[in-house]
């Protein structure tokens, strides 16, 4: 498990410590992490909302919000409780009540998946912010392993590392070689690959394994790519199952 301290004020984690810390706490906070539809200016990723809010969606509107319990989905028009049972016909989030959410490792019996199996493997083929914590040494990841490849790995002030990535292997070291900065940007010139792919990455300080503070240091470091990776491996809380 990770404890990743993120890059939140301090009275945010304490809370977050203190949610952890509760097993179901009678009026713990959700953390909403998607919204679309007419209400979604109402309901921004990141905000904090009472377990027992009065959520009032229109049509169109589709709220998901997480908490330790995994993750629930709300769909206008309405006015929903995360407290409750959603209302039936309320459609949830797809995925197996239970599962584990690809925080930490999850072996794959053999078979590549189509998106990292962790959330702090860096994916050569997407651009964007990622985040990673601050110790420990990051993981590249690909989806394709048919072929064996060279990759270029460019970082600030020039420096730059050529690694040989192995056929059949999805995931490698970061290069030795590159230090990993925060708030820097990399390059992966892959060969054979015209343009290379650029990441920024936010180191984060030290963010547990809780659901709702790793979404929330997501959420605030703009990682949009590993929040719907946590979102979409994220448990379903039973209690929205309509």
């Amino acid at each position: 498990m990770y404890w990743v301290r993120s890059k939140l004020s301090p009275s945010r984690v304490a809370l977050a410590a203190l949610l952890a810390a509760t097993a179901v706490p009678a009026a713990a906070d959700v953390l909403v992490v998607r919204s679309s539809g007419p209400s979604a200016g109402s309901y921004p990723p990141g905000r904090s909302l009472p377990d027992n809010a009065r959520i009032a969606l229109r049509g169109g509107d589709t709220l998901v919000v997480l908490d330790a319990r995994g993750t629930r989905t709300f769909r206008g028009p309405g006015t929903f409780s995360p407290a409750q049972a959603a209302p039936t016909g309320t459609r949830t989030v797809a995925g197996t009540n239970g599962r584990r959410a690809r925080i930490g490792a999850v072996r794959s019996a053999g078979i590549v998946p189509a998106s990292p199996t962790t959330i702090w493997h860096v994916d050569v083929a997407q651009g964007g912010t990622v985040c990673l914590p601050a110790e420990g040494g990051p993981m590249l990841w690909r989806a394709d392993t048919t072929e064996a490849m060279e990759l270029t790995v460019a970082g600030p002030g020039g420096a730059s590392e050529t690694v040989h990535w192995p056929a059949g292997e999805s995931s490698l070291a970061w290069p030795a070689g590159i230090a990993v900065s925060d708030d820097a940007e990399y390059h992966f010139h892959a060969a054979g690959v015209a343009v290379p792919q650029t990441i920024r990455v936010q180191l984060l300080g030290a963010v547990e394994s809780d659901l709702s503070a790793v979404a929330e240091a997501l959420i605030e470091n703009d990682c949009r790519e590993q929040l719907d990776l946590l979102v979409e491996t994220a448990p379903t809380d039973p209690a929205s199952d309509g």
